[in-house]
């Protein structure tokens, strides 16, 4: 049973890329076989694959995005999309963001634990390859 679960996540791992080239390659093409990277769901929601750093810009000024949930898998945003260089929150500033925005939206305690670990590990990353400033958070 562990051998098939670490077999799959590796396939994942090893076919994460290729079909991200595919699926770079349809958003570009004319006609039948294009895919679009993203669809509008409703007035606040916008529904796609995981925002690029080159779309970035984009979503920011014409879709007015200001916030981006992913359940990618860490290998997969790597080198992809960057999301704590942008505004440079910490967890807390980040929930206080979102409470603003969806005051129906709680984070519980063990959720804002998770979210500290995490912030630590990408700040940590970060630091260490010179993208993020410490200092600012």
């Amino acid at each position: 049973m562990a051998a098939t679960a670490l077999l799959e996540a590796g396939l994942a791992r090893v076919l994460f890329y290729p079909t991200l080239l595919y699926t770079l390659f349809r958003g570009k093409v004319p006609g039948r076989a294009h895919r679009d990277w993203y669809h509008r769901i409703d007035p606040t929601v916008l529904l796609g694959a995981l925002p690029l750093r080159s779309l970035t810009r984009q979503l920011v000024q014409d879709e007015n995005v200001r916030g981006v949930i992913t359940m990618n898998e860490e290998y997969e945003t790597r080198f992809l999309c960057h999301s704590s260089q942008v505004h440079r929150w910490s967890p807390e500033e980040a929930v206080r963001a979102i409470a603003k925005i969806r005051s129906y939206i709680h984070i519980r305690p063990g959720q804002l634990d998770v979210l500290k670990q995490f912030h630590k590990q990408v700040t940590a990353g970060a630091t260490k390859d010179g993208t993020f400033d410490t200092s600012k958070t």
